[in-house]
């Protein structure tokens, strides 16, 4: 039995320096993009928070942050480990997306440095342990199913936002009122166009919908992942117990 409690103590406090370090990734992350904006091409440091790369880093830096508070204190309810379950659920889909479409999407036609420190940390170490503590991360409480909707919640909102700084032709920093090329509604190819040159062009919607889709695939995989992973601990402890 004290085997089994250091255990459950290691593995608690390796829990809490993960969370701590996916915050300090991610605060770090933002901070030198905002510092290092002008050098990395935009126009000021306030524009570097209108993108979803800042956005998702704040939001899972600051969960993770509360997260890592949450196994210090042992006050916490069940209903407060379940929001904040939910909240790291969502937003580790979020931060999977970052780094998954920019690396795969944006980084290689890219026609300007990319892969700066700060967008290493935003674009790739602050993905990569989000997922890692997600799935190693015995605190994080099974959920219901129908949770998965609300991983596209992270995407609704971010193509609201874009669209209406958008409409009012609000500079994302790069001298366009857009943030992404995708979100791009008045270039040649529009919402509904496509143009089969090289590179291959689709108008927006079809980006959204693959957007969703590959979301809601995501969104999927990690919630029956993580359900597995639960039955599979609570068989481990009713053995030991």
């Amino acid at each position: 039995m004290d085997c089994e409690r250091r255990k459950a103590l290691v593995e608690k406090y390796i829990t809490i320096v993960l969370n701590l370090l996916i915050a300090i990734f991610a605060g770090m992350g933002f901070i030198l993009s905002c510092c290092f904006a002008r050098r990395d091409g935009y126009s000021h440091w306030s524009t570097r928070p209108l993108y979803f790369t800042q956005q998702s880093n704040i939001w899972i830096g600051v969960t993770s942050l509360i997260f890592a508070i949450f196994l210090l204190r042992k006050n916490v309810t069940q209903k407060q480990w379940m929001v904040i379950s939910v909240f790291k659920y969502v937003f580790t889909v979020a931060i999977t997306v970052t780094g998954v479409i920019f690396c795969s999407i944006l980084a290689p036609f890219a026609d300007y440095n990319v892969w700066t420190f700060a967008s290493v940390l935003t674009h790739v170490v602050v993905p990569v342990l989000s997922v890692v503590d997600f799935f190693i991360n015995k605190s994080i409480v099974k959920f219901n199913k129908k949770f998965v909707w609300c991983s596209f919640i992270p995407l609704v909102y971010y193509l609201i936002f874009a669209s209406v700084l958008g409409a009012f032709n609000v500079d994302f920093g790069r001298g366009e009122p857009y943030p992404y090329f995708f979100l791009n509604f008045h270039s040649e190819v529009g919402l509904f166009g496509f143009i089969a040159k090289w590179p291959p062009q689709i108008g927006s919607f079809y980006w959204f919908v693959f957007f969703g889709g590959y979301i809601f695939l995501l969104g999927f995989v990690y919630y029956k992942i993580h359900a597995n992973l639960c039955k599979r601990r609570k068989k481990e402890f009713d053995c030991n117990n």
